[in-house]
C-alpha cells in the first residue's frame, strides 16, 4: 500500500491543477488535438483534466487504486489503468505524448524515463513538470518556520538535485521552461493539501499532526478566520523533449 493510497481523500480535495501557460507551451512545442497522451503518476487526473476537456485521448497509470477511482469518477471518458512509471503496461509505439506532473520524484526516473521512450512513437513529445511555491512566498516562509519549530529542516522540493536523468536520456531537443503562476485558493483547501503532502509525513513521522495544527493557526493568524482565500505563487519546472525519428 503506497502514501496516497491513505490519503487520496486529502489529495483529491486538496490538491490545485497547473497554469493555463503551461498547456499552452506544450501545444506550441506540438502537441495536437486529439492525439494519444500517456499520463505516468496521473494520481486522481489533475493534470489531465485540461487534455480531456479538449478532446485528447488521455490514458492515465498510477499505483494507487484509491487515486484512479476518483479519476475514473471525475472523468470517465478517459483511461485509468494501475501501474508502475518503470514497467509501463503498453505496447511500444502507443502514444504522441507522454506527459507525468509532480510524480517522477516518486519513481526511479531512468527507468522511468526508458519507459515513457519506448511507448512513444517516433517523434512523440515528452512533457514532465514539477510546480514548486516561490522562494519569497509568504505561505511558503510560514510552512517552513513551521517546520524549523519542530526542530527539522524545511523539506526539499521534488527536484533537488536537479534532473540530470532527463538530459541524460536519449530523447532529442531537450528543452526547460519555467513559467509562473500566481493562483488564490481558499484556506480549507490549501491544508487539505498540506495533508496530502507524503513528503511531509515521512520527514515528521508522529510529529505531522502538530505541524499541520501549528501552520493552520499560523495561517490564520496571517489571513483571517472562517475560510479566507490565500493567495500562491508558484514556479512551474517543465520539461519537454521528443522521441528520435
Amino acid at each position: 500500500m503506497s502514501a496516497y493510497d491513505v490519503y487520496a481523500a486529502e489529495y483529491q480535495a486538496g490538491r490545485t491543477g497547473y497554469s493555463h501557460d503551461l498547456y499552452n507551451v506544450l501545444v506550441g512545442y506540438g502537441l495536437s488535438q486529439r492525439q494519444r497522451v500517456l499520463d505516468v503518476g496521473c494520481g486522481n487526473g489533475l493534470a489531465g483534466e485540461p487534455l480531456i476537456a479538449n478532446d485528447f485521448q488521455v490514458t492515465g497509470v498510477d499505483i494507487s487504486e484509491p487515486m484512479l477511482a476518483h479519476a475514473r469518477r471525475e472523468f470517465p471518458d478517459a483511461t485509468w489503468v494501475v501501474g508502475r512509471a518503470e514497467a509501463l503496461p503498453f505496447e511500444a509505439g502507443s502514444f504522441d505524448a507522454v506527459v507525468s506532473a509532480q510524480a517522477l520524484h516518486h519513481v526511479e526516473r531512468t527507468q522511468a524515463l526508458q519507459e515513457m521512450l519506448r511507448v512513444l512513437r517516433p517523434g512523440g513529445i515528452v512533457a514532465i513538470w514539477w510546480k514548486h511555491l516561490m522562494g519569497d512566498d509568504p505561505v511558503k516562509h510560514v510552512r517552513d518556520q513551521a517546520l524549523i519549530d519542530l526542530g527539522r529542516a524545511p523539506a526539499q522540493a521534488g527536484l533537488a538535485g536537479g534532473f540530470k536523468e532527463f538530459y541524460a536520456a536519449p530523447f532529442v531537443d531537450h528543452r526547460l521552461r519555467v513559467i509562473p503562476w500566481r493562483v488564490l485558493v481558499r484556506l480549507s483547501k490549501y491544508l487539505q493539501y498540506e495533508r496530502s503532502r507524503s513528503s511531509i509525513r515521512a520527514l515528521l513521522g508522529s510529529q505531522a499532526s502538530e505541524y499541520f495544527e501549528a501552520l493552520e493557526a499560523r495561517l490564520r493568524e496571517m489571513f483571517g478566520p472562517d475560510d479566507p482565500l490565500v493567495p500562491l505563487s508558484y514556479l512551474h519546472f517543465l520539461y519537454l523533449a521528443k522521441a528520435p525519428v
